[in-house]
């Protein structure tokens, strides 16, 4: 009769019995995963995307649960020599960056490092006085480091972003001549004005906080705590590529654009990061709030990044949290600069998509946002998607 008290000894005669190997026994191969099945419906959406924003390629990955339940590339990496894209095929993804650093920061503020109402200039300042000529300008000091995360710092945005001036100047420079020379809009914390300088900001709070470079924070406090290993800073120049970087390809009045006409180690807070969809979704779904993979940030915490304020609604009705723009159960933030798409998207239904093209829409590239909701519906709400209990993160 096996009881629990003959638990124990049987444990023990099972342990000794593993360890006897017949050294003639044929060695066993774990089986291969099943193979990744083609999905019609999303295939058929992404390449008519591709034909409506004239893209050269686009690659999708799309997690489910947790899984990385499909993966796949369309089209070129590299026109002039017909280079076919792959899922490895690494990218620039623009202001999806903005969501690598708000992670970053909300990190920061869990460990007690920083606080969301806490002053970003002057005496007591996470900053400080280091950059910029005291007294400082009108409402400077008012900023917090929820304005800045929310877009909501009085200006310094948009139509007038300081994150694009004279590529020359390295981030300091920009800091200190905008400090000194640019006067904000509104009071902090009163209007929105979507603002890639408040993320350089952001990037060196990251620094000041931690003690670390804001790169290599990020490498160790995300990167490596999810398991990508395909992200970086990347190049502006068509010689700094990596090995497996892409091409980007210019539309319309983004020509001559592509190449040599920013900085991304000066703004790499705000759209400097190189990535894979891979990559993107190993992040997202470790930020997710479900249970389906570790979280490196808790509930608390996540909750924080994607409340929003009465201020940070812009773009005709898209509201911010904590750089995602935040529907119910979406969570979402797209790139978009020349020769550069990219999009990261999830939803509380278990599904996450990230896609990443390596060119961008010229008229209107916020159409290309837009047309792509077609495919991200298909993944998220087709209930008729044979969907594998695959991972492929593994």
């Amino acid at each position: 009769m096996f009881t629990k008290k003959t638990l124990p000894f049987a444990l023990a005669i099972l342990l000794l019995a593993s360890c006897k190997k017949d050294k003639n026994a044929p060695h066993r191969e774990d089986p291969p995963p099943p193979p990744q099945n083609d999905i019609a419906a999303i295939d058929q959406k992404a390449t008519q995307w591709m034909t409506q924003n004239n893209m050269p390629g686009l690659s999708i990955a799309i997690s489910k649960d947790g899984k990385l339940v499909y993966t796949k590339a369309y089209g070129v990496s590299d026109k002039e020599n017909n280079t076919p894209l792959t899922t490895d095929s690494e990218f620039r993804i623009a202001s999806v960056s903005k969501l690598i650093t708000s992670v970053a920061v909300m990190k920061l503020v869990q460990d007690g490092k920083i606080s969301m109402d806490q002053k970003v200039f002057g005496s007591g300042g996470i900053l400080g006085t280091t950059y910029g000529t005291q007294p400082y300008k009108q409402y400077v000091t008012d900023i917090t480091l929820s304005h800045l995360l929310h877009h909501t710092a009085g200006g310094w945005g948009q139509n007038n972003d300081p994150a694009f001036t004279n590529p020359a100047l390295n981030a300091t420079e920009v800091i200190n001549n905008t400090l000194n020379n640019v006067l904000l809009t509104s009071a902090p914390g009163t209007a929105f004005n979507y603002s890639n300088f408040g993320y350089m900001l952001l990037e060196k709070i990251i620094e000041k906080a931690s003690g670390k470079s804001y790169v290599n924070y990020v490498n160790d406090e995300i990167w490596k705590k999810v398991g990508a290993k395909q992200s970086g800073i990347a190049s502006t120049s068509l010689a700094g590529r990596t090995q497996k970087e892409v091409k980007y390809y210019a539309q319309g009045s983004d020509v001559n654009l592509v190449y040599d006409y920013t900085s991304f180690q000066r703004a790499a807070g705000a759209f400097g990061w190189r990535s894979t969809p891979k990559d993107l979704l190993l992040f997202a779904t470790a930020v997710d709030s479900s249970n389906t993979r570790p979280d490196i940030l808790s509930l608390a915490t996540i909750k924080t990044m994607v409340t929003t304020t009465p201020a940070s609604t812009g773009f005709g009705g898209m509201e911010f949290g904590c750089g995602w723009v935040i529907e119910n159960a979406e969570w979402y933030w797209w790139g978009s600069l020349p020769g550069t798409f990219a999009m990261l998207y999830r939803n509380k239904n278990g599904i996450c998509v990230a896609a990443t093209a390596n060119s961008r829409r010229q008229p209107t590239p916020e159409n290309a946002l837009y047309s792509f909701i077609n495919v991200i519906n298909t993944a998220a709400f087709d209930n008729t998607i044979p969907w594998q209990n695959i991972d492929q993160f593994n």
